[in-house]
């Protein structure tokens, strides 16, 4: 993950390495306290981690290293709750939901790749009835993942065609389905209370699947992301981000905001489009992909 996250992070990092230029001066003026204020805030952090960055500067000692330390604690501490997702030996449905053009239908392919080379049995359903596209995309990926497809031409109801998709695993004894939802903001009534039904039919028809909700969090979008997963969470239960469109544009820090205030974990970071490409989130590594060698 190392290698691709120092990469992907590399806005972050530059921001970074301004601010510890600056720590590195004899004395620290009220003019610095500001400007290192306005980098941070431009990494995505958002002002409630930034303004205990800067606590945590003022009441450090004078040591540019000490400070560096002691930031870097501080955020590893703050990801604590963050980690992995582990699919135990239950079976268990991941649905997949978000705005449009998050990267869902890609990461779904991405995740059956990633459990599928862990010897796990994936079923790839297509509940997406809204975007032509996402179900020949998801098809072909399917393929080149080796694990079965779902799809309903016949239905436009997503429940519906997610009900057949579990059906059909449990038929199969598939040990997880990953299912592909259609993009949505969250003032879209209609395609919200969709989202519910989806949810109610796991729920109530299929208990002996484990259900776990994951939001795709585009990492270019920053604060916008807060919205969007706060206004998702009160139609279904979040149960953790994934992180898309990582790369060198992107800044990557809004993962403290989301669980610092929404307690949303990011499980994973997509850094590019390969199959590969979808890396298992890591607290240690990720913050040293922001602060380490700078």
């Amino acid at each position: 993950m190392i290698n691709s996250i120092i990469n992907a992070l590399s806005n972050s990092r530059s921001k970074f390495l301004k601010v510890f230029h600056i720590l590195s001066k004899n004395k620290i003026s009220a003019q610095d306290i500001e400007l290192i204020e306005e980098m941070l805030v431009e990494t995505d952090i958002g002002y409630d981690v930034t303004n205990d960055i800067i606590d945590i500067i003022q009441e450090s000692s004078d040591n540019s290293l000490d400070i560096k330390n002691n930031i870097k604690s501080y955020l590893v501490k703050m990801l604590d709750g963050c980690q992995e997702l582990a699919v135990k030996e239950e079976k268990t449905v991941i649905v997949l939901v978000g705005v449009n053009g998050s990267g869902k239908t890609t990461t779904a392919a991405k995740l059956a790749q990633y459990y599928s080379s862990f010897g796990k049995k994936v079923t790839l359903v297509a509940a997406d009835t809204f975007r032509a596209a996402a179900v020949d995309q998801l098809k072909i990926w399917s393929e080149r993942v080796a694990c079965r497809f779902i799809f309903n031409e016949n239905s436009t109801e997503p429940a519906s065609i997610v009900f057949n998709g579990l059906e059909s695993a449990i038929a199969k004894d598939d040990d997880l389905v990953i299912v592909d939802t259609a993009g949505r903001l969250h003032t879209n009534e209609n395609l919200m209370k969709e989202l519910v039904k989806i949810n109610s039919v796991i729920e109530s028809r299929f208990p002996k699947f484990t259900k776990i909700s994951l939001i795709t969090i585009d990492a270019s979008l920053g604060q916008n992301s807060l919205v969007q997963a706060r206004e998702f969470g009160k139609i279904c239960s979040i149960d953790g981000a994934i992180l898309t469109k990582l790369d060198g544009t992107a800044k990557g820090g809004i993962v403290f905001p989301l669980y610092d205030q929404l307690k949303i974990p990011v499980t994973f970071v997509g850094v590019g489009e390969g199959f590969d490409d979808l890396k298992a989130f890591n607290p240690v590594k990720y913050v040293d992909g922001i602060i380490d060698n700078v």
